[in-house]
């Protein structure tokens, strides 16, 4: 299974908080409009459009014209396999309240960038050295090590001794992640 739309654009949009809050909006009041999404946001109506739209761009969410609205509702793509997963998980983590939408930005930051999923893929299979890391990737030892600090900053990787290792929690968007990350080792 491949994860397009990718997995790390998808997160790089969902680690906005400001992206994160329409969505938690749309999931609480689907089909409100965007004026009506631009206000309980506080945001100018040009903003949330604009941000509606990159939500809208990741497939997990449907912009419905009626007249001259435009409503969005939650509405994973069913075209894209990671849709389905993704929304399920954004939508338990957000109805839980603010913390754990600030904690679903934290897993979305650790996952936006490529080479901190093949990071992750790697640590999946078990607590690794660093050189061994950098064998089994294709990139810089520097460049490593910058995204294993971004990792370690996130909290998703910890360094035990020499070894690096992933650190699962109960997030729902990191579990969701990590189970699509698995099936796509299939």
């Amino acid at each position: 299974m491949e994860l397009h739309p990718t997995m790390w654009r998808t997160c790089r949009v969902l680690a906005g908080p400001t992206r994160l809050r329409l969505l938690r909006q749309i999931i609480a009041e689907p089909g409100l409009p965007v004026s009506g999404l631009a206000d309980r946001a506080a945001l100018k109506l040009s903003r949330a459009s604009q941000e509606l739209r990159r939500l809208s761009s990741r497939e997990l969410v449907q912009a419905v014209r009626q007249g001259r609205e435009v409503r969005y509702r939650p509405y994973p793509d069913p075209q894209v396999p990671s849709a389905s997963p993704l929304l399920a998980a954004l939508t338990a983590a957000l109805r839980r309240g603010d913390a754990m939408a600030a904690d679903c930005r934290r897993v979305a930051a650790a996952f936006s960038h490529p080479r901190r999923i093949a990071i992750v893929r790697e640590l999946l299979r078990g607590p690794r050295p660093a050189p061994e890391l950098a064998q089994a990737l294709p990139m810089h030892s520097r460049t490593l090590y910058r995204h294993l600090r971004w990792l370690k900053h996130t909290g998703t990787v910890k360094e035990e001794g020499a070894r690096f290792l992933f650190v699962p929690d109960a997030n729902p968007l990191l579990r969701c992640i990590v189970r699509l990350l698995h099936r796509q080792r299939e």
